[in-house]
């Protein structure tokens, strides 16, 4: 039996009971499973998160029929290698709350368990910094220590949004 935490294979959701809002995709750009969203300038739309952004409304789950390890792949700059992505007016699952989801973590930075992490640019986190570790800034807790040299990886988090 393992000893500790495993990341799911085909889902962001590991542990615990979300709240899900079911929101519309506004465009394209890097909007896939495992990113951080905003909403953006209209209620019900969401965008992908940005660099240090403080109102991230939660992170995009896996659509009920698809697999995530068919949706993408992350380059060292943090954009979608795959082409299956989220598209204009689709309906995204927003998951939040007092949750362990896997999110994808900026390459480069040093994450540790129990690393407060934030936003990164094209929804991805990152370790928060004296700049960027407000209390309103943060997005959860790192669960692992993921070695982000040279590219994105997934990394377990508690979220706090």
């Amino acid at each position: 039996m393992p000893q500790g935490v495993i990341q799911p294979n085909n889902s962001i959701l590991y542990a615990g009971q979300p709240i899900i809002q079911e929101m519309e995709a506004k465009t394209i750009t890097d909007l896939s499973p495992g990113k951080l969203c905003i909403v953006d300038t209209n209620d019900w739309d969401i965008k992908v998160a940005g660099a240090d952004a403080g109102n991230v409304l939660g992170v995009c789950d896996v659509p009920s029929d698809e697999k995530l390890s068919l949706m993408t792949v992350e380059a060292v700059e943090g954009t979608n290698t795959s082409a299956t992505e989220f598209t204009a007016k689709d309906q995204v699952r927003v998951l939040r709350g007092d949750i362990v989801v896997k999110l994808m973590a900026q390459s480069g930075e040093t994450i540790n368990v129990g690393t407060r992490l934030v936003s990164a640019a094209c929804g991805l986190v990152k370790a928060a910094t004296a700049d960027s570790g407000a209390p309103e800034d943060i997005v959860g807790y790192s669960l692992e220590s993921p070695v982000l040299t040279s590219s994105c990886k997934w990394v377990l988090v508690k979220l706090t949004i």
